[in-house]
């Protein structure tokens, strides 16, 4: 079931959000994660998974070596944000999962 890799994603992103993970742990995570994964998403879900994986290639954590086009800790952050809120919905429209489902499995 699809939903179930997908909540893979969430959780991941969740754990980032709420400084479970550091940046550095979740770079190598969703790089792993995304990089194996065979799962044939939709057109909707692979762009979203997709632009987030743009993103964490993106993330340089070290100040000295970042470029104008990388992204920091906090800028990752915001983009792992709307990814989350984006697969979010998703869920909610096609697995039947309200927010507070959602918050409750991935947020504790």
């Amino acid at each position: 079931m699809r939903s179930s890799s997908l909540s893979q994603y969430i959780e991941l992103i969740t754990s980032f959000l709420h400084d479970r993970i550091p940046a550095s742990g979740f770079e190598h995570a969703y790089l792993d994660l995304y990089l194996n994964d065979k799962t044939r998403w939709s057109e909707v879900e692979f762009s979203i998974l997709d632009e987030l994986f743009g993103d964490v290639d993106a993330f340089c954590a070290d100040v000295r070596l970042r470029d104008p086009d990388d992204l920091d800790e906090n800028q990752l952050k915001q983009r792992c944000k709307i990814a989350l809120d984006k697969l979010s919905t998703i869920i909610t429209r096609q697995y039947g999962k309200s927010e507070s489902d959602l918050c409750r499995d991935f947020i504790g």
